[in-house]
């Protein structure tokens, strides 16, 4: 007969204290619900998923290494008992979650579908758990609320013995979304897997140091916004407003943090040994009277050899 320990194991309850992000718990917690790792904090050790968790439980993984953090859910459904009482469940899931990206893709894709959405914080808790979302009727009564708000008191129950993964939660959002209808449907764990499968777009990187031929040294939204957006292409060597003549450069949009030279007319940064930022702006400060100099000769060259000179 095999025997259920009632603790959690040696090797488990090392990779939940190892865990340092929300990300870390949500990967965890994907485990557990695929059944590779046993017990999670907060439930009966070495015991995975409830039965009527399980059509779903790739789902909620999916969600889980997404960026949200699930800790309670259910399927609707409406069931008798052999006792006659009548069970009547909306298909529900309540979490914890801290990129905003992912929120914001959660919400947006959750009141599209017409789910219904609480977030709360730990705040919250201190002035009253509030009502929740009834989840559970049980022969038509009020049995079973998600979305309450949690305080630190509950959190200390669900991570008792991890304080790491308690601080985590602490400082996250606590989300919860409900199918607005009683009974079986697939409305909530489709806005899962479209909400925490969807790519998030990575970080803006700033352009390449390089400086262009007319002297700007913006990187994109650094200076000019208007026309010159530094360098992107480092095998042209010229930012936009070079390559295209017609683009206006608005240096009014400059935010100087670095100390290049100033233009003296428009005071455009530039890296250079002149006073002007291009010939434009020499031109346009000079007097009436500004004549061009003429080219200075070409520099006169010797052979190598020194006996050909002309002397």
């Amino acid at each position: 007969m095999k025997i259920r320990l009632p603790w959690m194991s040696r090797a488990d309850r090392k990779q939940w204290q190892a865990a340092r992000t929300l990300h870390d718990l949500g990967q965890l917690t994907a485990d557990w619900l695929e059944g590779t790792i046993q017990s999670q904090p907060g439930y009966q050790p070495r015991y995975g998923p409830d039965d009527e968790t399980l059509p779903y439980a790739q789902v909620l993984a999916t969600a889980n290494r997404g960026g949200y953090l699930t800790t309670a859910s259910q399927p609707g459904l409406f069931s008798t008992d052999a006792d006659g009482t009548e069970w009547a469940q909306r298909a529900a899931v309540e979490g914890f979650i801290s990129d905003p990206v992912v929120l914001r893709q959660l919400i947006d894709t959750a009141e599209k579908a017409g789910l219904e959405v609480i977030v709360n914080d730990l705040q919250d808790a201190d002035q009253g758990y509030g009502p929740g979302a009834v989840v559970t009727l049980m022969d038509g009564e009020s049995h079973t609320s998600f979305g309450r708000a949690l305080g630190l008191l509950d959190l200390e129950v669900m991570w008792r013995g991890f304080p790491k993964a308690l601080d985590i939660a602490a400082r996250a959002l606590q989300l919860t979304l409900a199918d607005p209808d009683f009974g079986p449907g697939t409305r909530l764990w489709d806005v899962l897997t479209e909400a925490t499968t969807r790519a998030v777009p990575d970080p803006p990187v700033p352009a390449p140091t390089v400086l262009c031929e007319c002297g700007c040294t913006a990187l994109d939204w650094q200076i000019c916004q208007d026309g010159c957006r530094g360098v992107t292409d480092q095998s042209a060597g010229r930012c936009e407003a070079c390559i295209d003549p017609s683009v206006i450069i608005d240096w009014s949009q400059e935010t100087d943090d670095a100390e290049p030279n100033e233009c003296d007319l428009c005071g455009a940064p530039f890296y250079a040994a002149r006073r002007y930022c291009s010939d434009t702006c020499e031109i346009a400060d000079s007097t009436d009277d500004f004549e061009w100099l003429p080219a200075p000769p070409p520099r006169r060259t010797f052979p190598v050899n020194v006996t050909d000179a002309p002397w």
